[in-house]
């Protein structure tokens, strides 16, 4: 997979750990208690890309922990007397099309031809 595609499903998969973190943190201090783990766990994964060494598994764990804490937030929304059920349905697609746009994004990296070094030569630095 290409470096810049890389990144770019990389920072998608940390942009959606972002927008799943945020709406944990709205949820009641009783249901923040109950999804803590799951919470701390996509928190940990998109850190613990900073400094991976395999980007594509590291990219694939958030992903799945990502995937485990959209669903415990829809399910807390279904629970949830206070909650319509337009709104979960419009909780499960906001979060379903997330979840898409990385996986798309995983998916057109991992197609993407290797990088290949440029023409005559190695060096991808200025000619002097």
């Amino acid at each position: 997979m290409p470096k810049a595609r890389k990144l770019v499903a990389t920072l998608l998969g940390v942009r959606v750990a972002r927008a799943l973190h945020g709406r944990w943190r709205q949820l009641s201090a009783k249901d923040r208690v109950r999804l803590s783990p799951l919470a701390d766990q996509v928190r940990e994964r998109a850190l613990d890309l900073r400094g991976a060494a395999d980007l594509q598994a590291a990219g694939r764990e958030l992903q799945e922990a990502n995937e485990k804490l959209a669903d415990a937030l829809v399910e807390s929304a279904e629970a949830n007397p206070d909650v319509s059920g337009a709104e979960v349905l419009r909780l499960r697609e906001e979060l379903s099309r997330e979840l898409e746009r990385m996986m798309e994004a995983e998916i057109a990296a991992s197609r993407e031809p290797p990088d290949r070094a440029p023409a005559g030569g190695t060096s991808s630095g200025p000619h002097r």
